[in-house]
């Protein structure tokens, strides 16, 4: 009988080669394995297609002429913050030559009610005083008026002058000679300020002491005081100003611009929205309705998500926005869709015009 061998010792295999058998045989069935279920995990929260893509609602309003005129100057730069009621820019609506002729005319009707006091008889001495002075009083008044006129152009060629100044496409001497004429200007127009108020009181004081002016002579001053209230009235710069807070978007005109009635001067938006507009596409779901909850998602880098519900759903299908179709339509072609709004909820940040995915839940 042969004697029973004892069994030979185990080989030891080494560690790196079961390492790299396990990557040959096991590895890519894990990550294969893990692989489906990140999918899965992703899908489930961001990969499903939102319902919609809803718009920030973009809240804008132009500011537009009133008149025909020209623009004279433009207070306001792009992407600047302003307030409600914030001057835009500054529109005179007649040429300073209208302006010059019209109190010309005051001037010299003026002057011939003057001469037309002379031929009164002493009985009403002190009322022919105070309407003498009232007439001194509109005179003054003319002149103001007609300072103040000559000041805004100057102003207006001041502004015009001083960037290009800056950039060395005009003189100094120009320059200088624009900014002289400015102070100058205005200078005088606070002297004649003062005389102008200084005369109210005494022009008051005296009608409260004259006796019964003549009833023609009342009503010639009564017509010129008209007069140079419409002429006031009229030459005035009109001011258009911002409608609401916001940033100016758009500025269109400059100073000098001639704009007609109606034309945009600039654009002012507002920095902050409270709905979503959206459009759903046909076939349309039944169960969109007001108050349907629905998940929103920023596309933004963080992500953000919240939880909101319809406010308003349209009765009849619109065209849809020309920015909203062009995520789905490349070719641009008109397509309708029913109209969505949607309340931003407290805390979601999203700019006006910012693309939000929305998903019925």
């Amino acid at each position: 009988m042969k004697a029973s061998l004892a069994p030979l010792p185990r080989i030891p295999t080494p560690s790196r080669h079961r390492w790299r058998i396990f990557c040959a045989e096991a590895l890519p069935a894990v990550i294969f394995a893990a692989g489906v279920v990140g999918v899965i995990l992703l899908w489930r929260p961001a990969g499903a297609a939102p319902t919609l893509v809803a718009e920030v609602e973009r809240v804008q309003s132009e500011v537009k002429a009133v008149r025909a005129g020209v623009v004279t100057d433009v207070r306001v730069k792009l992407l600047q913050s302003v307030a409600a009621g914030d001057p835009i820019a500054l529109l005179h609506t007649s040429p300073p030559e209208v302006l010059a002729a019209s109190l010309a005319v005051i001037r010299a009707d003026i002057e011939l009610l003057r001469a037309n006091l002379q031929l009164e008889l002493g009985p009403r001495r002190v009322s022919l005083q105070a309407a003498r002075l009232q007439l001194d009083w509109m005179k003054e008044r003319v002149t103001l008026a007609s300072l103040g006129a000559q000041l805004e152009q100057a102003e207006s060629e001041f502004r015009r002058l001083d960037p290009l100044h800056r950039q060395g496409l005009v003189t100094d001497s120009a320059f200088d000679s624009a900014r002289l004429v400015q102070e100058r200007l205005r200078l005088e127009g606070i002297e004649q300020r003062r005389l102008v108020d200084r005369l109210a009181p005494t022009v008051e004081a005296a009608w409260l002491a004259s006796d019964d002016v003549p009833d023609p002579l009342a009503a010639a001053l009564r017509v010129q005081e008209e007069k140079l209230h419409l002429a006031e009235a009229q030459f005035a710069p009109v001011k258009l100003t911002a409608p609401f807070a916001g940033i100016v978007s758009t500025v269109v005109s400059v100073p000098g611009t001639t704009v007609a009635t109606g034309d945009v001067v600039a654009t002012v938006s507002a920095e902050r929205s409270e709905r979503l507009v959206g459009f759903l596409r046909q076939p349309l779901p039944k169960d969109i309705r007001v108050g349907t909850r629905v998940e929103l998602r920023a596309r933004t880098a963080t992500g953000q998500r919240a939880v909101a519900a319809i406010t308003e759903v349209g009765r009849v299908l619109e065209p849809v926005s020309p920015t909203v179709l062009a995520l789905y339509n490349r070719a641009q072609m008109p397509e309708l869709g029913l109209r969505v709004h949607i309340a931003l909820p407290p805390g979601f940040s999203a700019r006006p015009g910012e693309w939000v995915d929305v998903t019925v839940r």
